[in-house]
């Protein structure tokens, strides 16, 4: 293990609760997980060991090797330096190839999943509420194949079906790693501190620290009722314009937050869709169950 760089990592998957997780563990003094630079620049999710795969996809990152050892510099005493980038288990050959020389090969690993079917809807509706994303749910689960190839500056989490495929990205990181803990979304949302208790086994560290785990963070779950609107508010409009002169970052993004509310909406996926899915991942889900020696029924429902 090397000094001063990370001993463990949150993989993903995207929209399995990973923000939220990241957050609580910042909270125990006995573990150091980067949210900003010296420069103030958000850096909780660096994705540096996949950089190949997403610095022209993304809009955040940190993509030379100096600034990622920089990113855990003024981590001290804690026994657990971690970070969390979800790309990491969707691009598992290159994540997996580049912790092992980067970082060695004890690395522990932790792994969020959800229901495949609940977290590409999430995704969906994620993307949506920015301009990634100008087709349906349906048309876009359509066309997927083939998207990021055509598309060299588009955001993998457009791979909705793609990135539920779990099974080989487990076992890769099974095969690859000693330790690798498995947190089912379900578990972590109904049974949060239990869940963290166990975590904090899994690091090593005092499983007694108390945690605030009431807020949870980036949860999605609505889109644009309006394209027109979504473009006034997530493009370079006029307003944003006037906005950004005369206000402070904070005090603008909470007054578009306000403004934009009521034309977004929750939206429910189509029960046709659904089923289509839940046969889309039903094999796989039966053998990740097996794999990681879990009861997912509730998964093909």
């Amino acid at each position: 293990m090397k000094k001063n760089l990370p001993n463990f990592l949150i993989v993903g998957a995207a929209k399995c609760g990973t923000s939220s997780l990241h957050n609580y563990l910042n909270q125990h003094p006995n573990i150091f997980m980067p949210s900003f630079n010296e420069e103030g620049k958000n850096v909780k999710e660096p994705q540096f060991l996949v950089k190949n795969k997403v610095k022209n996809r993304l809009h955040f990152g940190v993509w030379t090797w100096e600034e990622y050892q920089s990113l855990f510099k003024q981590a001290k005493q804690q026994r657990a330096i971690g970070e969390s980038s979800v790309f990491y288990l969707f691009y598992y050959q290159d994540a997996i190839n580049e912790i092992k020389n980067r970082l060695g090969n004890d690395v522990k690993i932790i792994i969020m999943l959800r229901n495949p079917v609940d977290r590409a809807y999430s995704a969906f509706q994620h993307v949506s509420r920015g301009l990634k994303e100008k087709h349906t749910f349906e048309y876009s689960l359509e066309i997927e194949e083939g998207r990021l190839e055509k598309d060299k500056t588009l955001t993998p989490m457009v791979m909705y079906k793609a990135m539920g495929m779990y099974y080989e990205m487990v076992k890769a990181y099974s095969d690859s790693f000693k330790e690798v803990y498995i947190i089912l979304h379900e578990d972590f949302s109904f049974s949060t501190n239990k869940v963290l208790k166990e975590v904090f086994q899994f690091l090593g560290i005092d499983e007694t620290q108390k945690i605030n785990s009431e807020i949870r963070y980036n949860v999605g779950g609505k889109i644009w009722s309006n394209n027109t609107f979504k473009r006034v508010f997530v493009t370079a409009s006029k307003l944003k314009t006037v906005f950004k002169k005369i206000l402070p970052k904070k005090t603008r993004k909470k007054i578009m937050e306000n403004l934009s509310k009521p034309f977004i909406k929750k939206v429910s996926m189509k029960e046709k869709t659904k089923d289509d899915l839940i046969r889309y991942f039903q094999k796989d889900i039966k053998k990740l169950a097996i794999l990681i020696n879990k009861d997912l029924t509730n998964w093909t429902k």
